[in-house]
């Protein structure tokens, strides 16, 4: 009779059968993505890879960095028809994402449904979607989120020195700033809400973090807890007035500025649908041209011809070069 398995040792496990004269098979070892959130040196040989924009949420504490991105994971896997127009097409990150959902739902045994918050000691968090159009007719897409915590913004609300080390701000694609707008709407938080925003924007223009080129969105988040408060026509109001403010504070500064209210996971009675105002946004990052592959303002002043590479780049690329008075 022979031995268990188990007292055998993997010596015993038989080998699949081979047709003679066949050569030995060789295992292959494939590396698998962890699901994890990725770390920079991971999400930058990501994005060479595939060529996807690189979106940066930035908010204060509690502002709904978070819950954005998990609202955008269990979009795609509760609507049947997809989310802005796109269906799920894989992910590096899906352990990342659901770890960030796992408190929203019954699962979980909470009493109510809400995210865990990005630690400051986390660093830099990166979630990777792969998208593809619902009508198949297009290839899929890539798309990168980086996340950190509301505190390294605080801090650099308070440091130039801690503004400076947030170089990721100038590699984004998209810069977007969440503020919390039932704080806005409230009289008691309204002037430091509004005020801690205008500090983190005014920082990154002064330490040239944002500028001509930026593309930059405000989200007036948690916008069913508006509704609920002012009704619709008294909402409308509130956020024209906050449309106009940061347009007038930012339209001359950078490429783009749009303001729009969004409700990543609205409270249960609200008639406002899972992600709220993200459809239409994810469209747009994902369609609008990456800012290295755009022309620049303005030009870079010719080289010295000292190699081979300088000289291919003036011949091949003349429109990315002053011309020389005279």
């Amino acid at each position: 009779m022979n031995p268990p398995l188990e007292e055998a040792g993997a010596s015993a496990v038989p080998e699949p059968p081979r047709a003679i004269g066949d050569p030995p098979v060789k295992p292959v070892f494939i590396n698998l993505p962890s699901g994890k959130p990725l770390t920079s040196k991971e999400a930058s040989s990501l994005i060479r890879a595939t060529g996807s924009p690189l979106v940066l949420l930035a908010g204060e504490v509690g502002s709904g960095k978070t819950t954005l991105l998990a609202s955008l994971h269990d979009a795609f896997q509760f609507e049947a028809r997809g989310f802005g127009g796109y269906i799920a097409a894989g992910s590096s990150t899906l352990l990342g994402f659901e770890e960030r959902c796992f408190d929203s739902r019954a699962a979980s045994g909470a009493g109510e449904p809400h995210t865990i918050r990005t630690n400051f000691d986390d660093g830099h968090l990166f979630y990777h979607l792969r998208l593809r159009d619902h009508e198949l007719k297009q290839p899929a897409k890539d798309i990168v989120f980086a996340d950190m915590s509301g505190e390294f913004y605080e801090r650099a609300l308070d440091s130039a020195d801690e503004m400076r080390e947030l170089t990721i701000i100038t590699r984004a694609d998209h810069f977007v700033l969440l503020v919390d707008a039932s704080k806005l709407q409230a009289n008691k938080n309204r002037a430091h809400t509004r005020a801690t925003a205008l500090m983190l924007m005014r920082r990154c223009f002064e330490e040239k973090m944002l500028n001509k080129g930026s593309k930059v969105d405000i989200l007036l988040t948690k916008w069913d807890l508006v509704l609920a408060r002012l009704g619709e026509e008294d909402a409308g109001t509130f956020l024209a007035g906050y449309l106009r403010f940061f347009q007038d504070e930012y339209a001359q500064k950078v490429r783009r500025v749009t303001v729009i209210p969004v409700a990543a996971r609205p409270y249960s009675e609200s008639r406002l649908p899972l992600g709220y105002g993200l459809g239409a946004l994810l469209h747009k990052w994902l369609q609008e041209p990456r800012a290295l592959f755009e022309q620049a303002d303005r030009q870079m002043p010719v080289p010295a011809l000292t190699s081979s590479f300088d000289r291919f780049a003036l011949v091949e690329a003349p429109q990315l070069y002053e011309v020389p008075n005279g």
